[in-house]
């Protein structure tokens, strides 16, 4: 084995060195299987493989080839010598005495004959096969990690001979689909016809919204093409030039991203039949609740709405606990009574079975249908009002006139479109908007009624308790369970035995035989996978006051009402995103009062979740903290079949998010900020 690649010749371009490098990686790998690996990770066409981005580089340009006054390192470092063909593996007892552990161990020789051990832990036969037909000389890429006086190499990657003088991109990988080493294969094998049909249609794109001239300005990149960067962004001269090629890309993905708002700021909606709706107040003495003169402002306009001639796209935000769905009720009740078809969805069967009880309650004349998977309701098509779950998606249930989505962060974008035809005025309910959501609220796609107001005023308290604190906050807790108040617990995973770190995080099981050890009989738990009896039975205990506390997943993060909740202990909430934790703190006191929200943290947490955390504690307004969630993750897919709702600015770039700053910096060169 050479110990470094035949140099590039001097005349030859860096686009030129880096496909010459590409080939001599992806060789003998077949494109088409290639190819079709990859949509395991998202890449669907040919022209988006060169936007799966390197994840970090590794620099292969000067390995170390004498291992003498070696020490422990952070960075990857690539070492060369004679393999000792010694490799060994030994097995170690697992955790809590479970099933045993493999770890291999080997040694490189330098030609000075001093030695270095490597050691990796899982089934390494692949990598001792590999070793072996390598031949005696082989170039190993790990860290260096030092025990005692002792220095070795840990969890070491065989390199391919073509790669030493140069920089190796490293890709993320998916379990039993695409490994990390074959990653480094398939996708370079691809660039060569990739890049070209790439650079041709982000080149297409970006010239319907800048000049050449003003795309260079935008990318600070005065020479050079579009094929030159994407080739910089994968195979680099240096990890600092991959690093400004991949921060080019961020901006030419924010570019295009303002481009597609754009066109969807300017799509005309469909013209509809009109609701003639002379009459909705007289709805009004059917409320639990004298609605607050926002809430009545709010059914109006959407009464208006319905009632127009052009199809409507409209987002209700507010709180938890504003009055979202009986203004949605309201409005849509007007439209059924004039003769529309109406549909609501929602994300789980048993806030279905809530608000189907709540509208057949308040309009029983209109004979509201309920459709779950439990259901059994198949004929759905000549319903006047639907209310159910996903499974609605899955019966015909013929051309709707309102569709209502309910807690719309719980479902894709698909799935919220689904139910939408031509002519169907469309009603997003949230608490919290999805980034995605935001960026379009900020221009203006969708028209906004925001609710501020509460019909019950409350007093909810949020607070960082870190384990110092523990005591105190369990001794506040006491003291709201004597004085009658129901206290829920959510834990962030089910079983003890699911896979997270060790088993360092705490379950349903265990947390709630802590509680149920300090209030015998008080405590019940459920579960996603809880039978449905025994939810039944849970909630029929909390109301009665047989039981005080709740230990939970985050089944309870929406619509689960517990009367009387005084306080929300969100357990290891670090694991949790902003619209998470606000949505379970929105679970306190529905019926107004005070409420107290516990943000625990057994362990210490990084700066991002402090600051993601320290904003809850600042504010219970949705549209602040939808806000700085967009700042911190970006705007998510903004495309309209698009699925995520978190991530990389538009759907672009691919392992590589696209910071909020870079998005409001394009828009202010473009003059649209």
């Amino acid at each position: 084995m050479n110990t470094m690649a035949t140099p590039p010749r001097a005349n030859t371009t860096l686009s030129e060195q880096a496909k010459a490098l590409a080939e001599a990686l992806g060789a003998d790998v077949d494109a088409a299987k290639a190819l079709k690996r990859l949509q395991a990770v998202g890449v669907a066409d040919l022209w988006q493989v060169p936007l799966y981005l390197p994840s970090r580089f590794l620099d292969a340009r000067e390995p170390i080839s004498r291992f003498f006054g070696l020490t422990a390192s952070d960075r990857e470092e690539v070492l060369i010598g004679h393999y000792a063909g010694d490799f060994r593996t030994r097995w170690h007892a697992g955790r809590r005495g479970g099933r045993h552990s493999p770890q291999a161990q080997g040694s490189l020789v330098d030609t000075h004959g001093m030695r270095i051990k490597f050691s990796l832990f899982g089934d390494a036969r692949s990598f001792q096969k590999a070793l072996e037909e390598a031949g005696e000389q082989v170039a190993l890429a790990g860290t260096l990690n030092q025990v005692g006086a002792h220095v070795y190499l840990n969890n070491p990657v065989l390199l391919d001979p073509n790669v030493l003088g140069r920089v190796v991109p490293h890709y993320p990988g998916k379990a039993r689909v695409l490994s990390l080493a074959m990653a480094r294969r398939v996708i370079p094998a691809l660039l060569p016809q990739a890049i070209p049909a790439c650079a041709a249609k982000l080149r297409a794109d970006a010239r319907t919204l800048v000049d050449e001239s003003a795309l260079r300005q935008l990318l600070a990149r005065p020479h050079g093409t579009l094929e030159d960067l994407l080739w910089e962004a994968h195979l680099p001269t240096s990890p600092a030039a991959g690093e400004r090629a991949q921060w080019s890309l961020e901006r030419l993905s924010a570019l295009l991203t303002v481009g597609e708002l754009r066109q969807l700021q300017h799509e005309h909606p469909p013209v509809r039949q009109q609701l003639h709706i002379d009459e909705w107040r007289d709805l009004l003495t059917r409320t639990p609740f004298q609605l607050t003169d926002e809430q009545r402002s709010a059914v109006a306009q959407l009464v208006r709405r319905f009632g127009g001639e052009m199809t409507s796209s409209t987002l209700i935000n507010a709180d938890v606990g504003m009055g979202k769905s009986i203004v949605y009720q309201l409005a849509t009740a007007a439209g059924v009574r004039v003769g529309a078809r109406a549909a609501v969805l929602l994300p789980n069967e048993r806030l279905a079975v809530q608000a189907h009880e709540e509208i057949s309650r308040l309009f029983p004349e209109w004979g509201a249908t309920l459709v779950t998977g439990k259901s059994g309701v198949r004929d759905v098509a000549d319903a006047r009002w639907l209310i159910g779950t996903t499974a609605m998606l899955f019966r015909d249930v013929g051309r709707l006139d309102i569709c209502v989505v309910d807690e719309q962060h719980r479902f894709s974008v698909d799935q919220r479109r689904a139910l939408s035809q031509d002519g169907t005025h469309l009603v997003e309910i949230s608490a919290t908007p999805i980034p995605r959501t935001q960026a379009l609220l900020m221009y203006g796609k969708l028209d906004v009624i925001r609710l501020t107001q509460r019909h019950s005023p409350q007093d909810i308290r949020t607070q960082i308790v870190e384990r110092a604190g523990a005591s105190r906050m369990v001794d506040r807790l006491h003291q709201i369970i004597d004085q009658g108040g129901r206290v829920l617990i959510v834990c962030p995973r089910r079983e003890e035995d699911e896979e997270d770190e060790g088993g360092s995080l705490p379950s349903v099981a265990r947390v709630a035989e802590k509680w149920e050890w300090l209030f015998p009989g008080l405590v019940r738990s459920l579960h996603g996978e809880s039978d449905p009896d025994d939810v039944e039975i849970a909630f029929a205990d909390l109301a009665s006051g047989h039981a005080q506390i709740l230990v939970a997943t985050t089944v309870v993060e929406v619509g689960l009402n517990i009367r009387n909740l005084r306080a929300v202990v969100i357990v290891n909430a670090e694991r949790f995103g902003l619209s998470q934790l606000h949505q379970l703190r929105g679970r306190l006191a529905r019926e107004g009062g005070s409420g107290e929200c516990f943000l625990y943290l057994p362990q210490p947490v990084g700066a991002d979740a402090a600051t993601r955390l320290q904003a809850l504690v600042a504010t219970s307004d949705g549209f602040v903290l939808a806000d700085h969630d967009m700042r911190i993750r970006g705007i998510g897919d903004i495309s309209a079949m698009g699925e995520r709702q978190h991530g990389s600015a538009g759907s672009l770039l691919m392992n590589r998010a696209v910071p909020m700053s870079t998005f409001l910096d394009v828009l202010e060169i473009l003059g649209a900020s």
